[in-house]
């Protein structure tokens, strides 16, 4: 790793952030604007230099989905992952089918030919074939009745101990209800401080939005353009526990959602009355006009797991799925379409998916268990690299022609989200539990594999003093913490960064997001005296509004109350951030905050 090259920092440029009243609007002439209310004069005058101010959008945190109606107004959305888990039960059907058939034909053989050696032969051949295609299953049911056995001797806490991840046993089962509900705990936790938004996916053509909601696992499409709520929304059954969400690129409207099952590929296709588009090539807008949708649930090759997923399930059904080698922590399409990566939650392992053909191929590398996840996936713009973050600590980079791969083993902890730059030359990154924003650089064509990994920049924290002034002249603000998530835009000339919220932070404003600009060409500039990324500035989100305050030393108030009512502290911290992929001004930076609102801020400037 090289050294770092001087950057001018935040506090060393003098850029300070707006006050706790304030809200972002967007960016020109290289700054940001500011509200603190609706008689500021800065938007008229924003708007007048040719700024646009985008609407906020509100994603509440509890819903009720009705999940039939839901169902049947997306054209039968079940049975598109019905029938892939019905071909996968018929293929394992039918080796019974045929040993069936064999026995059975062994039986008419040996009765009308008792002393014909081809017969005996034939018999015998059909034996082998049986015993050979089925010993794995027989020595499983031996392996499962033995161990049911020796479980009923055992007293209960010592069963749970040592048969608690040995499935098809009680105490195995116990253990899945215990996850199951620490799972739902965890939910709970992080709808409370990250708000009810997973994540978020910007349709690569069109102005639409796809939003996963944290409580009922479902997909809200949103259009932009139209300023409207899609009628339908995407929900399923075997749709638990969403990770990542990932438009296929000119494939009119796929989806892919990453979950506990696996990947969920969604197929829409728009209806009758929806919005026409002026150019007759372009795939019409889905509009708020309802539209047809179909789900297929894709089958992973298994890793070694027994584990399946029922054949069926519907709305009505309480199952839970739990984590299995298909369970999806990251994923990620390629710029044609064609292929697929996903990252899982269980192993360190690659799938590289051919979606039309619908066939998987396992790329094993990086460990077997969960310490070595996937934590996170990225394609490079032109295709040719692959970059995957594990839990274990390594970042791995990988060329697509031959699957050939460099692991960097020496970071100090886990690599957080990865952007590259749009020339897939470079990469940005950061690691969990640090302010410090690295880059790797690519010095040879594809498929090379010469990288170098260079210290950029650290963001500082420090006290400072708003912007504005804000409503008290005294206010200070302390600004930066380690660095959570990253977000680069299109054109590879702004880098948005959001801070942790852990406990060394907890006098900092997390609610900020700091923005650079961004120098890509500095990393391969030898002796270069600027850094890739230099400070621009910050950017606020929207406030919580009006909060209902509870006093608890009133004795007079019910408890009931008590617990429905409670106070915000803070500002809304971010949840989610990402650009739109076309947008001719600049850049569009839509934010997900712990509120449930999306924002969405333009920052104006000419490319190149």
């Amino acid at each position: 790793m090289s050294t770092p090259r001087a950057a001018a920092t935040f506090e060393q440029r003098g850029i300070r952030p707006p006050s706790k009243e304030a809200v972002t609007v967007g960016e020109s002439d290289l700054k940001f604007i500011h509200l603190r209310n609706g008689e500021d004069t800065s938007l008229l005058q924003y708007v007048r230099n040719g700024g646009i101010a985008f609407p906020h959008i509100m994603v509440p945190e509890a819903l009720q989905l009705r999940g039939a109606a839901t169902t049947s107004r997306s054209g039968d959305a079940l049975a598109g992952g019905v029938s892939i888990l019905r071909k996968q039960a018929e293929a394992t059907q039918e080796p019974r089918q045929l040993q069936d058939e064999a026995n059975g034909s062994s039986k008419v053989v040996k009765g009308s030919e008792p002393e014909s050696a081809v017969a005996t032969a034939v018999s015998h051949a059909l034996w082998l074939w049986n015993a050979k295609h089925h010993a794995p299953e027989f020595l499983y049911q031996t392996r499962t009745q033995v161990l049911l056995t020796t479980e009923s001797w055992l007293p209960a806490s010592i069963a749970q101990r040592v048969f608690g991840h040995v499935s098809g046993t009680a105490s195995a089962a116990r253990t899945d209800a215990e996850e199951v509900e620490h799972a739902e705990d965890q939910r709970s936790m992080l709808t409370m401080t990250e708000g009810p938004i997973t994540c978020i996916a910007w349709h690569p053509h069109r102005s639409l939005v796809a939003i996963a909601h944290r409580a009922t696992d479902a997909v809200f499409l949103y259009d932009l353009a139209h300023d409207t709520w899609c009628s339908n929304v995407l929900q399923n059954a075997y749709m638990q526990g969403i990770t990542s969400l990932a438009w296929q690129p000119n494939c009119g409207y796929t989806l892919a959602v990453g979950c506990t099952a696996g990947v969920c590929l969604w197929s829409m296709l728009p209806g009758s009355h929806s919005q026409q588009p002026a150019d007759s090539q372009q795939v019409p807008s889905l509009g708020a006009a309802q539209f047809s949708a179909w789900m297929t649930l894709m089958s992973f090759p298994l890793l070694g797991s027994s584990h399946k997923y029922p054949a069926s399930l519907s709305h009505s059904d309480k199952s839970t799925l739990h984590r299995s080698d298909a369970s999806v922590s990251a994923l990620a399409f390629s710029s044609s379409g064609q292929w697929l990566v996903t990252g899982h939650q269980t192993h360190g392992h690659l799938t590289v998916w051919d979606v039309a053909l619908g066939s998987a191929t396992p790329i094993r590398r990086s460990g077997n268990s969960s310490r070595s996840a996937t934590l996170h996936v990225g394609i490079s713009p032109n295709g040719r690299y692959v970059v995957s973050t594990h839990a274990s600590g390594q970042l791995r980079l990988w060329e697509t022609e031959n699957w050939t791969s460099r692991v960097w083993s020496d970071l100090r902890v886990n690599a957080s989200q990865i952007v590259w730059s749009p020339d897939s030359r470079s990469l940005f990154f950061a690691v969990a539990g640090s302010a410090d924003i690295f880059a790797l650089a690519l010095y040879r064509p594809p498929p090379s594999l010469e990288a170098e990994i260079a210290l950029v920049t650290s963001f500082e924290p420090h006290d400072t003093a708003p912007s504005d002034g804000g409503s008290n002249s005294t206010e200070r603000i302390r600004v930066g913490a380690a660095i959570k998530s990253l977000a680069l835009d299109p054109k590879g000339q702004r880098l948005v960064v959001s801070f942790e919220d852990d406990s060394a932070s907890a006098m900092a404003d997390i609610s900020l997001l700091a923005v650079y600009l961004v120098s890509a060409e500095a990393l391969f500039r030898a002796g270069a005296s600027s850094s890739a990324l230099m400070p621009l500035g910050y950017i606020r989100g929207p406030g919580w509004g009006e909060q209902l305050r509870v006093d608890t030393t009133d004795s007079a108030l019910p408890e009931s109350s008590t617990k429905k009512k409670r106070a915000r502290l803070g500002l809304p911290i971010p949840s989610w951030l990402g650009f739109a992929p076309n947008f001719e001004s600049g850049a569009l930076l839509s934010v997900a905050w712990a509120n449930g609102k999306v924002s969405f801020v333009p920052m104006l400037f000419n490319a190149g």
